[in-house]
């Protein structure tokens, strides 16, 4: 029997060290291939890419929310026509000291640039003496300028989303809105100082009986939309307007709604655009979303790198309007 058990396992010996030379020929092969058309492509070929100049990071949260994907894509479109390779680096929202790690660990590996998304809270005027310190381009981008801000920073304003969202809710309700908002996760700012609050209570100035009876953050996580919308339409169902401040909390409280069969009866204010969005305006569940174009970020953001790597020091602050994804008229 021992010696059975010794030819089989001398057998599988065999197999696995022809299955190692077999993988290791094909790896090869891979390599040559590979090589052969880097050398066709770069060195002589009719089509080949532009040399890169530069490598910068693009450092975001990690979350299913379309504003990053567009500017995920906004930085990438932009980078392929100015010569820069682009490194995305994803740090957790719910843990704060991952967006600071993530720019140390950037700043440290001495890339030509950094484009970083931060929150209100954020010191970028530090990281931005850091930067400048190792001689490496550093573009904020956020969707409110810090408190402590850099010189130079590329956002869309909440205030102004804030009035445009009160705008259009007025519109449907007018002095009998009664008013949800459900604020992101990120800001540390109380509800009633938050600039998107600010933004609504502008806008409903001129419409007495309009009321924002409710305000909260969502908590982090993919169901966090759900749950905020949930509790704020049980604890007070005199709630005929939610007002969502990104597209997962869009969707979140889209879901509540349908769930309660309160379409119609408790409008949607959503924010940015996604295939789920788009579906729900058009089916009637939410009345209209305020987009931020945050794919116009991103590449204004290379933009802003490119221009400093030749001389031009971005100073200035850039923030980007917004558009209204209304119910389509089905007659266009």
């Amino acid at each position: 029997m021992f010696t059975t058990f010794r030819k089989i396992s001398w057998l599988f010996t065999v197999l696995f060290g022809l299955a190692l030379v077999g993988a290791t020929f094909m790896n090869v092969v891979m390599v040559g291939q590979a090589r052969k058309a880097l050398e066709e492509g770069i060195l002589g070929g009719k089509n080949a890419p532009p040399v890169l100049e530069y490598h910068v990071a693009l450092v975001i949260p990690d979350t299913a929310d379309s504003f990053f994907e567009g500017l995920n894509e906004g930085v990438l479109a932009s980078a392929a026509k100015s010569a820069v390779a682009i490194q995305t680096f994803r740090y957790r929202s719910s843990v704060p000291e991952d967006e600071e790690t993530s720019f140390q660990l950037c700043l440290s590996a001495h890339l030509d640039g950094i484009i970083l998304y931060s929150g209100p809270d954020g010191d970028l005027g530090s990281r931005q003496t850091q930067a400048r310190a190792e001689n490496v381009v550093f573009v904020p981008v956020g969707s409110l300028a810090p408190r402590k801000t850099a010189q130079g920073f590329i956002g869309s304003s909440p205030l102004l989303q804030g009035i445009e969202s009160g705008n259009e809710l007025t519109r449907k309700r007018g002095n009998s809105a009664r008013i949800g908002l459900i604020l992101t996760s990120v800001g540390e700012a109380s509800p009633p100082f938050d600039p998107m609050f600010q933004g609504i209570s502008v806008a409903i100035q001129s419409y007495p009986g309009a009321k924002i009876v409710q305000a909260s953050r969502a908590r982090p996580g993919i169901l966090s939309g759900e749950e905020a919308a949930s509790v704020m339409l049980r604890s007070d169902p005199s709630i005929n307007v939610l007002v969502c401040a990104s597209a997962p909390i869009t969707e979140g409280a889209a879901q509540v709604v349908v769930d309660q069969g309160r379409v119609g009866q408790v409008l949607i204010i959503g924010t940015d655009e996604t295939p789920t969005i788009d579906r729900l305006i058009d089916s009637g569940v939410i009345v209209a979303s305020v987009v931020r174009d945050s794919h116009k970020m991103g590449a204004e953001a290379v933009q802003a790198f490119v221009q400093e790597k030749k001389g031009t020091l971005f100073s200035k602050v850039v923030e980007f309007g917004f558009t209204i994804r209304g119910k389509k008229d089905p007659a266009k």
